[in-house]
């Protein structure tokens, strides 16, 4: 029994840990993929961009090249997780599921707060940025705080989308496409050796 929940955890971190990747430039694919015990498991996707979007970052192509290339996965991105709560919301759940499905959310949710809060200390942390000068301290944190506003956005766009609220695929695309623009930028603005030791 110990095993089984262990097992259960450890999956459970793995996803989490996956969209936790966003902070130094990997990205679940968008379609929503929690832990839930509800029949909804085909309305998830296992698509992962996070390699093509790490390789992105870390390329020597011209920036307006990058940010071009990063439209394209946000399109793809927002279109994958639209269709996933389209897939939900057509599958009627009861008054009672629906209530299973915002509880597993917000734990969802909660994980992925708790695990970017470690991340954030340890990209924050002397052993990464003793080489950076003033500027550049100031590019990172900033950086962080307006991932965070963007994923903050993202979020509650699903969850009012879940709860059946009409968001839009061009909606989420857009956030995505935020999100990306602001990690290409960023990381072609820092020296290449903080980037190579978070990439």
């Amino acid at each position: 029994m110990k095993l089984l929940s262990f097992k259960k955890f450890f999956l459970t971190l793995t996803r989490t840990l996956t969209l936790v990747g966003i902070v130094s430039g990997s990205l679940l694919a968008s379609g929503l993929n929690l832990n839930t015990q509800l029949p909804i498991k085909e309305c998830f996707t296992n698509e992962i961009t996070s390699s093509e979007l790490s390789n992105l970052y870390k390329s020597i192509l011209p920036l307006e090249e990058k940010k071009r290339i990063a439209e394209t996965i946000a399109y793809k991105e927002g279109k994958s997780r639209y269709q996933s709560i389209i897939c939900i919301q057509n599958k009627n759940l009861s008054e009672e599921d629906h209530s299973k499905l915002f509880m597993d959310w917000n734990r969802h949710i909660f994980m992925y707060a708790e695990l970017n809060s470690y991340y954030e200390n340890y990209i924050l942390s002397d052993e990464k940025t003793r080489s950076l000068n003033s500027i550049e301290w100031e590019l990172l944190t900033t950086h962080l705080k307006q991932k965070k506003e963007l994923l903050t956005r993202l979020n509650d766009a699903t969850g009012f989308a879940l709860n059946g609220e009409k968001i839009s695929e061009e909606n989420f695309s857009m956030i995505y496409l935020s999100l990306f623009l602001l990690q290409v930028e960023f990381w072609d603005a820092m020296p290449k050796t903080f980037r190579d030791s978070i990439l």
